[in-house]
């Protein structure tokens, strides 16, 4: 329970002026012994039981009645967010929304989890009360001030998109906001649907942000409104691979899609899927027989004279509409250029064998070798990927590679074979900040700790299946000093391969050498050939004019971009949060929403307590179209308990009526 006017609860020791008026007027009274008295004793002891029940009746009736009263003033509030507690007005109130496809199911065909959540807010929140208004939505994650909550909840910010959101993210901008204006009390608001995905409870940083909220001075005090259940009859569909392929029958476009969801108990399910593609529709009856069906290799016929166009992937409509179509965009595949520096080449060639090879006969893929001392900037011109094993470049050649990687491009560094024997390096060599320091050998292999499954070069495959990252054994790794992002880590904590933060492109170092006598990176080659390819693939995305790109996941300004297909009407802005096709100069971009869109994994009750542990949180579930509101005042019932008290009391106050003899039983006395 919580109370709008708590300092009203003050008055409370009121309510126990009847028993103190009820004391003094027994001490007033003395006890005088008479003769007749023991007569009107003995005539009143039938009667004693009754009087006294009464009289405490009568008082409790009336302390009930005095508490009623305060209670009611006090503006009482009934929610499973706000418990047992009281408290006034805070004085900074910060909403974060998780605004990605997720939220976008609805429950029986009414509004989504998203509005039903908006909806509850706004209305708990007008009721509560602020002094400033601050948003920190799912796609930018930087705090917004607003003039009053109305303006919030009705902002285009608030709207449905494509990205997942990042609540780690998002609570490390909401602590950052309160270190650098440090305001009065504030309440931080949660709506999310605790998806595993937007979470990230296994992520590093939550224990930091713990830290930083429990260092605050001022009382900060968290409410989660949770839309955790999920629709079992809900499917999703993506297109997990596009070529254009050029036969002497003609150009047709080839598409691999994925469609999962769960199916019905007799364990079969008839989806409708429609294909659209340069104007035309197809629509294809699946039968789909387990949880998950692959479409592979469809073929769609296109027009000799067309080289790039897009298309759009459907499905009908069902409890979430936000994960029933995907984009794609088609175009002649760039060449695959890869140029690889190295001051020993025999210890690379698994890295050219990965880089040589191409995804299918219509792509052409090259690899440049070249040392160190002789490689030329201008080799970088075209090239998809940069694989750099030798001592780290000069400020000269890393002043080129950065601007390479501000144009999309990919850098992998691995140690020198020089390191490896012992040598030092030239001092100062390095690149961002980020520096080989020594060699440590291995008499035990090392195994591979943890790696991030979810996203970059170690990310699983489109069916699921993770890389066998964990079958990998090192027998010796270079140390790195600087600040990176790991993506795998070694036993002890060493990071083997890690990325440096950039606004465009990728630069990433990898801390086991490429030989197969320092590791099993060749060897065992699955992971290093996928993270190659990976990389190629993204640095070929970016010198071609057909770009794919994660909702949320895009370094480019939007401002230019026309949109041809899609994407809901909103500002230029949030092109970039929202699925489509969109064209800017001369290149076409599918944005659609990320991979782990598509996991249904819930973060569970017990996980949740433990990310907010030491902090002041509750948390309460709700589901999509509740018309009940959350929050809501209750002085209603306590003013009706004060006037069913007062009307008690006074019927207990009516004198008895007395009892009428008979005549027979007079005249018998």
């Amino acid at each position: 329970m919580s109370f709008l006017q708590s300092w009203l609860l003050l008055g409370l020791p009121l309510a126990l002026l009847p028993i103190i008026i009820h004391l003094i007027n027994q001490w007033r009274f003395q006890t005088k012994h008479w003769g007749a008295m023991m007569f009107l004793l003995a005539a009143n002891r039938m009667d004693r039981g009754y009087a006294k029940i009464r009289q405490w009746l009568i008082l409790a009736m009336r302390v009930l009645a005095i508490a009623g009263l305060i209670f009611a003033i006090s503006r009482p509030l009934a929610s499973g967010l706000l418990g047992w507690s009281s408290g006034g007005k805070p004085d900074t109130t910060i909403i974060l929304i998780d605004r990605s496809p997720s939220m976008q199911e609805r429950s029986a065909g009414t509004e989504t989890k998203l509005a039903t959540g908006l909806r509850q807010m706004g209305s708990a929140l007008g009721t509560l009360g602020s002094d400033r208004w601050l948003l920190v939505e799912s796609g930018l994650s930087k705090p917004r001030e607003f003039a009053s909550l109305e303006s919030l909840i009705d902002s285009p910010e608030t709207s449905a998109a494509s990205s997942t959101a990042d609540l780690p993210k998002m609570l490390q901008a909401t602590a950052e906001y309160l270190q650098t204006n440090r305001p009065g009390p504030t309440e931080v608001w949660i709506c999310s649907d605790l998806r595993a995905s937007d979470w990230k409870a296994d992520a590093g940083g939550w224990n930091a942000i713990r830290d930083a909220f429990q260092q605050f001075p001022q009382s900060v005090r968290f409410s989660l409104l949770a839309y955790p259940s999920e629709d079992s009859s809900n499917i999703a569909v993506r297109v997990s691979d596009v070529r254009k392929l050029k036969t002497p029958e003609g150009n047709s476009v080839q598409l691999s899609i994925h469609v999962n969801g769960d199916v019905p108990i007799d364990g079969k399910r008839t989806v409708a899927l429609q294909i659209e593609l340069d104007g035309a529709r197809t629509e294809l009856a699946i039968e789909m027989v387990g949880r998950q069906y692959d479409l592979r290799n469809h073929i769609v016929p296109i027009g000799s004279a067309v080289q790039r166009g897009w298309g759009r992937v459907s499905i009908p409509a069902d409890a979430n509409n936000a994960d029933n179509e995907f984009y794609f965009i088609f175009d002649d595949a760039p060449p695959r250029k890869t140029v690889l520096v190295t001051d020993a080449p025999p210890a690379t060639r698994a890295l050219e064998i990965a880089a040589g090879i191409a995804p299918d006969a219509n792509t052409t893929a090259t690899v440049e070798v070249t040392a160190p001392e002789q490689f030329d900037s201008l080799a970088l011109d075209g090239a998809s990927l940069l694989l750099w094993h030798a001592p780290l470049p000069s400020s000269q050649l890393a002043g080129a590679i950065s601007e390479y990687v501000q144009r999309g491009g990919q850098v992998i560094f691995f140690p020198p074979d020089s390191l490896a024997s012992g040598m030092t390096q030239v001092a100062g060599s390095a690149y961002a900040g980020v520096r080989w320091t020594k060699w440590e050998s291995h008499d035990d292999k090392l195994m591979v700790e943890n790696w991030r499954s979810d996203q970059d070069l170690l990310a699983a495959t489109r069916s699921g299946a993770a890389l066998p990252v964990g079958q990998l054994s090192i027998l010796g790794h270079a140390k790195l000093e600087g600040e990176v992002s790991k993506l795998a880590t070694l036993t002890g904590g060493d990071p083997l391969i890690a990325r440096i933060p950039t606004d465009k492109g990728g630069v990433y170092f990898c801390s086991a050498s490429p030989s197969a006598t320092n590791s099993t990176l060749a060897t065992n080659g699955v992971v290093l050939f996928a993270a190659i390819q990976r990389a190629i693939e993204r640095g070929s995305a970016a010198l071609g004019n057909a770009i794919w790109r994660a909702a949320g996941e895009i370094e480019d300004s939007t401002e230019s971009w026309r949109r041809v297909a899609g994407g809901n009407e909103t500002f230029s802005t949030e092109f970039g949060f929202q699925s489509g096709i969109y064209e800017s100069t001369d290149r076409l971009w599918a944005v659609n929403r990320p991979l782990g869109e598509d996991e249904v994994t819930i973060v569970g009750a017990t996980e949740v307590e433990r990310l907010f542990d030491g902090l002041d949180f509750t948390r309460v579930d709700d589901e999509a179209g509740n018309l009940t509101s959350i929050v809501r005042e209750v002085w209603r019932a306590f003013l009706i308990t004060m006037i069913v008290a007062m009307l008690v009391e006074a019927v207990l106050c009516l004198p008895r009526r007395a009892t009428r003899q008979s005549p027979s039983k007079s005249l018998a006395g």
